[in-house]
């Protein structure tokens, strides 16, 4: 599935997922996913929340915030996040992986 980068604003990073998607790939029985950075060996664990559930499926971290900003992802134009393939590799862990941006692309709707 196709992710974008996420920024509350204020110091908080993650990806945003589809609504769509949500149902999909991710189980409610689940209170964390892991997730495999392209960069690092160590996965992240990253609690699902209820607001994961209910209008903002984000997965939001420290260590993801971490990796933004090694690869000076921490600041994009409006509209245009990086975007990332998110891989389900089951049991609730999933791999990060690059997708390569093209110009113009634009933040992935909550609603589509």
């Amino acid at each position: 599935m196709i992710v974008s980068a996420w920024y509350d604003g204020h110091s908080t990073y993650g990806v945003r997922i589809l609504d769509r998607e949500v149902s999909l790939w991710f189980r409610p029985e689940w209170e964390t996913v892991e997730i495999r950075l392209p960069d690092r060996m160590e996965p992240v664990e990253i609690p699902l929340t209820e607001s994961f559930w209910h209008g903002s499926p984000e997965l939001r971290s420290p260590r993801i915030k971490e990796f933004f900003l090694r690869h000076n992802l921490g600041h994009w134009p409006k509209n245009k996040p990086p975007q990332f393939q998110l891989e389900p590799l089951g049991n609730g862990v999933f791999r990060l992986r690059w997708l390569t941006r093209s110009e113009g692309q634009r933040t992935l709707p909550l609603d589509v």
